[in-house]
């Protein structure tokens, strides 16, 4: 403990010396000519570092921190205490700028940085005079009009979640009238869909796989065992990317966070048989509960799909659990 306190006021000593340097150099700079010249040579950065306006910001931001940090010192609280408290707050400021995103598109972080950027390169050209700055203020100001030309949502957004929801409606209404069991998500045969066998007995009854691919698409009548309907990604195997040598995790990442926007960031874990897919900021708001009883929330019937398609089994959901913002769920693929 000692040693680290000794640490913490050596880096304060030594940020306060290289202050007391900076500003030496800029006394030098200004009265040393041969300095200057050589700097202009040899390292023309060093001429706008040691501007006096430069020297000041670069002091000013260094004296701030190291009065924080001396009050940290003072007061006994820890460095690590603070990161952590730091840290819980930008982890809930990801969940708002997704929200702003959401809802704002970038039409406005686009108006805020051309704006940053037509005040700077004015500011730097015409009263400054310092070349470089007027170059980031231009570089703002094309940034900012590139993203004023991008669509709202470079990812899909709320109108492709719904839509995935509203795809899972058919679904519901076959299922609606009786009692449905876990389904099975078959993986596709020669190129066709991906389908999933959904029992409609309480007890189902244990089926081959060539018998699940047997059922009925549709009620013909009172005694069907249990019907093969369309999930939610039953097209998803014709994807072009996935005809490249993507791990499960790229493909999950590729549909859930890239393209349905329905997580924020995929983890997976593979052991045997069972695969388990851990979803953060995973939207599970699904108006079919029967959908969600048999088939599983929206990421989980979506990731069922990949994990059918990458590994050419039938895979069904064993459970999938609300943890925070993180949902989990089990997969068992199998034989």
């Amino acid at each position: 403990m000692a040693n680290a306190r000794l640490g913490e006021a050596l880096i304060d000593i030594q940020t306060i010396v290289i202050i007391g340097l900076l500003y030496w150099l800029l006394t030098e700079e200004q009265s040393n000519p041969f300095l200057r010249t050589w700097l202009s040579d040899n390292f023309p950065l060093g001429l706008y570092i040691l501007s006096p306006l430069a020297v000041a910001v670069i002091s000013g931001t260094l004296l701030v921190v190291t009065a924080f940090r001396i009050g940290l010192f003072v007061t006994g609280r820890s460095m690590t205490f603070v990161g952590g408290e730091v840290l819980r707050g930008l982890s809930g400021l990801e969940i708002q700028l997704r929200k702003f995103v959401s809802t704002k598109g970038t039409t406005t972080s686009a108006l805020i940085l051309t704006s940053f950027g037509t005040a700077l390169g004015l500011y730097s050209y015409f009263i400054a005079g310092i070349i470089p700055l007027t170059a980031l203020g231009i570089s703002c100001i094309i940034l900012g009009l590139t993203a004023l030309s991008l669509p709202r949502h470079v990812r899909g957004g709320p109108g492709m979640r719904a839509m995935l929801q509203g795809a899972t409606r058919g679904v519901e209404a076959l299922l609606e009238q009786g009692t449905v069991g876990r389904a099975t998500y078959l993986p596709p045969a020669d190129g066709d869909a991906i389908f999933a066998y959904v029992p409609l007995t309480p007890q189902p009854e244990t089926l081959s796989i060539d018998e699940m691919k047997q059922a009925p698409k549709s009620h013909v009548g009172n005694n069907e065992k249990g019907l093969l309907v369309h999930p939610v990604g039953s097209e998803l195997n014709r994807i072009p990317e996935f005809q490249e040598a993507l791990s499960l995790e790229e493909r999950l990442r590729y549909v859930l966070v890239e393209s349905a926007d329905v997580c924020s960031r995929v983890m997976v874990e593979e052991t045997g048989s069972v695969v388990v897919v851990a979803m953060e900021s995973a939207d599970t708001d699904l108006q079919g509960q029967k959908y969600l009883e048999s088939l599983g929330s929206l990421p989980s019937s979506l990731a069922a799909c990949i994990i059918a398609t990458l590994h050419n089994k039938p895979v069904t959901l064993l459970d999938e659990k609300k943890t925070g913002n993180r949902l989990i769920a089990r997969f068992r693929l199998l034989a």
